[in-house]
């Protein structure tokens, strides 16, 4: 693997300079898939922006009766949340379907 560099985002505003100053830079949410991409040397990041800190680990209703899925929401919140399983329940079977308990548990929907 690569060496690469670590930096905890503080706020969105922060990650998303972080990005942008470094086309190389991936942002870490939950890293199971990305952390094993690395391995294998098919991602190669410079720098690895970990957003797992900020705000964004909601499902929220928006005005127009659409769903908001923040970005560290894990797998296993989002298929478990009662508006996605109402409203969207091919949503939450898919997010079941795919991964282990333990991995759900770990994997965001934003990587």
């Amino acid at each position: 693997m690569k060496e690469f560099g670590y930096r905890r985002a503080h706020d969105v505003t922060g990650a998303v300079a972080l990005l942008a100053a470094d086309p190389e830079a991936r942002f870490l949410g939950g890293g199971t898939n990305l952390v094993d991409l690395m391995k294998s040397g098919v991602e190669r990041p410079a720098l690895l922006v970990d957003v797992r800190e900020l705000p964004l680990d909601r499902v929220e209703t928006t005005a127009d009766g659409g769903l908001r899925i923040g970005a560290t929401v894990t797998n296993s919140d989002l298929a478990a949340h009662p508006e996605v399983r109402r409203h969207y329940p091919a949503l939450a079977q898919a997010v079941l379907a795919g991964a282990s308990g333990q991995l759900r548990n770990m994997a965001t929907v934003g990587g």
